[in-house]
């Protein structure tokens, strides 16, 4: 059964939100909040990101292991961290889906998250599981600039994505992650069709 709320995150409020929209297999979009996780607390940098309009789904600290929610998995997300997620005549499409959750990580681009500890990352690829996202990254570890026929095409798939591997996205992304070690971490859940809807527990 999966839960709205993360049971292991600390809850913030952040704010109204819209319901979920769209079809597709579930996802996971990963991004960076700019932030050094030395300084900064996963609450501090989720707090931040509401003041500022800008609502993910969970906030994690890598270093630390705390995790901060914003957002229960039932509503979407404004998944831009740090930029206006609408481009002119391009629409960044990391809120659409049926599931479609944002984890943005307290770190930089330029300092890949995977080289470091990742305390926590199981109970954050557990939660995300539960929504049926697969562990599988389609579209090739982000930091390489994909054409927009590819990046529409792996979207489709379903599974995880750096946000800089969404459609219609110019935001940079969580850098050049290890997406194998990221996924390996607690063991893969194979229990899971990606295609049905899971129960939902508020």
């Amino acid at each position: 059964m999966a839960n709205a709320w993360m049971p292991e995150a600390e809850r913030i409020d952040g704010g109204d939100a819209h319901a979920s929209r769209g079809i597709g297999a579930p996802r996971a979009v990963w991004t960076v909040t700019g932030a050094d996780p030395d300084a900064w607390s996963a609450r501090e940098e989720a707090l931040r990101l509401v003041a500022e309009g800008r609502t993910v789904h969970l906030v994690w600290n890598p270093l630390s292991g705390r995790i901060a929610q914003i957002l229960p998995a039932t509503r979407r997300g404004t998944p831009a961290v740090g930029v206006d997620h609408v481009y002119g005549s391009h629409v960044d499409h990391g809120d659409e889906g049926r599931v479609c959750l944002v984890v943005a990580v307290v770190g930089h681009t330029g300092e890949p998250f995977t080289e470091g500890p990742m305390r926590g990352l199981a109970a954050v690829l557990d939660w995300l599981d539960s929504w049926g996202v697969r562990r599988d990254w389609p579209a090739g570890p982000p930091g390489v600039d994909l054409p927009t026929e590819a990046r529409a095409r792996e979207w489709a798939r379903g599974g995880h994505f750096g946000h800089d591997q969404v459609p219609g996205s110019t935001d940079p992304g969580p850098g050049r992650l290890d997406t194998v070690t990221l996924l390996a971490t607690g063991g893969h859940r194979r229990d899971r069709h990606p295609e049905l809807a899971p129960s939902v527990t508020a």
